[in-house]
C-alpha cells in the first residue's frame, strides 16, 4: 500500500459545479494509482478549510479543484507546512493554472500532472499575505497566489462575479459595464517601508503570477518563486483610451506605454484618500476593504507541480520536510 495520503478539495459551485465532476473523476483515478484520497469538499469554503485543517498534518499533498478561489483556499491551509498543494483548473478564470501551463478541464491529464509530481523533489512558490487591520479585519489569514486587485480592475472583478453572463465572457462584459462611469481613484501609498506618496490611478494591482480576467498578462515578466511582488501601476489615461488599453494586455504589449510602471517590491500599504471607499480583489475573490498591507512571503507554498522554465527544484526529505522550511515566509 501507498504511504501517500491526499485530501481532495473540490469547490461544488466553480464553473456550475463542473469542479465537483471534475473532483469526482481526478478522485478516482488518484484512488486507481493506489494513492489513499480523503474526500473534504465542503457545501461552503468555511466548512471544507475546517475539514482540511483538521486533517492537513495527516497529509502528503493537498488537491483543490476549481478556479483561483479555490486555490488561494488551498494555499491558506497549506502554506507554512510540509504539505504540498496540488492544483487541478476547473473554474471560471483559472488564471494561475495559466500561469503553471496547466491544462484545464482535462482530469485525465491533471491526474497524470500529480503523479508525476508526486514523485519529483518539491518546488516552492511565493504567496501575498493580506492584512487589514480593525473593523476591516479577515476572520483568517488571507493569502493569494496570483494578485491583489485594487483600482478598476477590482471594479470589473465585482461586476463579473455578479453577473450571469457566460465565464467565457464574463470578465470582458464586466469590463465594458463599468467602463463608462470610472474615473481614476486617489490612491495613498507606501512601499517596502517608504514615505506615503499620493496617487490617481486607474488600474493599480500587485503581482505574483502577473496573470487574471481569463488571460490577460499585467505583468509579463512576474515570476511566483523570486521572492518579489510586481506593482502595477496605470496612471494618466482616460476612459476611451482604457477601452484600447484592455486587448494589449492579453498580449502583454501594455508595457512600452508610458502610462504604465511596474516596480519590484516587497511590501505596501494601500489606502483611499477622500473619504472614498473600495474593497480588493485578489485571485478573483473580494478580500478587505483599504487600507490594507500586502507583502510577499518567499517560498511559503511547497506546489505539487513543477513550474515553467528553469526552476531549481529543493530536495525532499522522507518525512517531507526540505531546506525551504527556513524560508521567511514558511515561518
Amino acid at each position: 500500500m501507498s504511504r501517500l495520503r491526499v485530501g481532495l478539495l473540490a469547490n461544488p459551485t466553480a464553473a456550475q459545479g463542473a469542479a465537483h465532476r471534475v473532483g469526482r473523476q481526478v478522485g478516482h483515478l488518484l484512488r486507481l494509482a493506489g494513492i489513499s484520497v480523503v474526500d473534504l469538499s465542503a457545501p461552503s469554503a468555511h466548512l471544507a478549510r475546517a475539514r482540511a485543517e483538521e486533517v492537513r498534518d495527516s497529509l502528503t499533498a493537498l488537491v483543490v479543484v476549481g478556479g483561483d478561489g479555490t486555490v488561494s483556499l488551498g494555499a491558506e491551509i497549506v502554506a507554512g507546512s510540509p504539505v504540498r498543494l496540488g492544483i487541478v483548473p476547473a473554474g471560471s478564470g483559472n488564471d494561475f493554472a495559466r500561469a503553471l501551463g496547466l491544462s484545464i478541464n482535462d482530469p485525465e491529464e491533471s491526474t497524470r500532472a500529480l503523479l508525476h509530481a508526486l514523485s519529483r523533489p518539491v518546488v516552492t512558490i511565493d504567496a501575498i499575505e493580506i492584512i487589514a487591520a480593525g473593523e476591516h479585519a479577515l476572520p483568517h489569514r488571507s493569502l493569494a497566489l496570483g494578485n491583489v486587485n485594487l483600482g478598476f480592475d477590482a471594479l470589473v472583478n465585482a461586476r463579473a462575479n455578479s453577473s450571469r453572463a457566460r465565464h467565457t465572457i464574463r470578465y470582458a462584459a464586466a469590463l465594458m459595464r463599468e467602463l463608462p462611469a470610472f474615473t481614476p481613484l486617489p490612491y495613498w501609498m507606501e512601499i517596502d517601508g517608504g514615505e506615503r506618496i499620493e496617487l490617481d490611478a486607474t488600474i493599480l494591482t500587485l503581482c505574483s503570477s502577473g496573470i487574471f480576467g481569463g488571460g490577460m498578462r499585467i505583468a509579463p515578466g512576474s515570476r511566483i518563486d523570486d521572492g518579489m511582488l510586481e506593482l502595477v501601476t496605470v496612471a494618466g489615461i482616460g476612459r476611451s483610451q482604457l477601452l484600447r488599453f484592455f486587448p494589449r494586455v492579453y498580449q502583454g504589449t501594455h508595457t512600452a506605454l508610458d502610462a504604465v510602471k511596474i516596480q519590484p517590491v516587497r511590501e505596501v500599504t494601500f489606502g483611499l484618500r477622500h473619504g472614498r471607499s473600495l474593497r480588493a480583489y485578489a485571485d478573483g475573490e473580494p478580500r478587505s476593504l483599504l487600507p490594507l498591507t500586502a507583502r510577499v512571503l518567499p517560498g511559503a507554498v511547497r506546489l505539487l507541480a513543477e513550474l515553467p522554465g528553469t526552476t531549481e527544484a529543493v530536495d525532499s526529505n522522507d518525512d517531507g520536510s526540505s531546506e525551504a522550511d527556513s524560508n521567511e515566509g514558511a515561518q
